[in-house]
């Protein structure tokens, strides 16, 4: 703050002075808070330790940058505040599910449900952790609810898609992805789906389309091209599965499937 140089009194110039450097070091402070979310909760979480939001939305930004153990002191730091806190208890048991420890996951996801039934992304995991341990049925109930929740969650529609696929229903799990697509038409990864579900069909010059579509909209998709390579190889053209298998490998050199499907198609070259 720049002094007034009309002032004549000392008191006043003495005033003015401490002023400027009271709000030169609030600035100061406030700036070094709030240089990131992280900080700017942090700092709420520390002036009100007693409240279980703060913990809560902390948790979240946490989470978000992947500082899974930081975040989960904080969510149980936000349910000791306030125990019925659904949405606290679901980030537990996502941040369990990311760990791969699903039946944890599951009870939280569970009672993160019977405190706040509406929790659409409760019910998208709690599915998709059902689906992971092949309770298909389970799983499809939870994603119906979700989807009535929630109409338009694309993740949904995509899981569902999965259910349908490992159970061999094809068109039911094109339908489930062209849902997503209806909410977000740019989804490369909806369209590598559908050409997975028309390769299972053995519709190789429908799953190629569906390929080249996702690669039109994400060209660094490897999936992609590594279905590319596998409707080639079923067709006959090796060398060109071939260049599509190494396309693959190229976006994503610890991939696997794609790695084992180059040295098989180049085996019968």
């Amino acid at each position: 703050m720049k002094m007034d140089s009309s002032a004549r009194e000392a008191i006043f110039t003495i005033l003015m002075a401490a002023c400027a450097s009271a709000l030169l070091f609030a600035a100061y402070s406030r700036n070094s808070v709030w240089k990131s979310e992280a900080s700017l909760w942090a700092d709420v979480v520390k002036k009100s330790p007693q409240k279980a939001r703060p913990h809560y939305n902390y948790a979240t930004v946490l989470a978000g940058e992947g500082r899974l153990e930081e975040a989960l002191e904080e969510n149980f730091k936000s349910i000791e505040a306030y125990p019925y806190y659904g949405k606290a208890h679901f980030n537990i048991g996502a941040i369990y599910h990311a760990w791969g420890r699903t039946d944890e996951a599951i009870e939280k996801y569970r009672l993160a449900i019977a405190l706040k039934p509406d929790i659409v992304e409760a019910h998208n995991n709690l599915g998709y952790a059902y689906y992971g341990k092949g309770r298909f049925e389970e799983a499809l109930k939870e994603y119906r609810i979700a989807l009535a929740l929630e109409p338009f969650h694309v993740k949904t529609y995509i899981n569902m898609g999965y259910v349908f696929r490992d159970q061999g229903r094809f068109e039911e799990a094109i339908e489930e992805y062209k849902k997503a697509l209806k909410y977000m038409p740019g989804y490369a990864q909806a369209y590598y789906l559908i050409g997975e579900a028309r390769l299972g069909q053995d519709l190789v010059i429908e799953a190629v389309e569906s390929y080249k579509a996702a690669l039109s909209l994400d060209s660094g998709l490897a999936d992609a091209h590594n279905g590319i390579g596998k409707a080639y190889e079923r067709q006959g053209m090796l060398r060109e599965a071939a260049s599509h298998f190494k396309d693959a490998l190229s976006l994503r050199p610890d991939y696997i499937e794609a790695e084992e499907n180059l040295r098989r198609v180049l085996e019968r070259l």
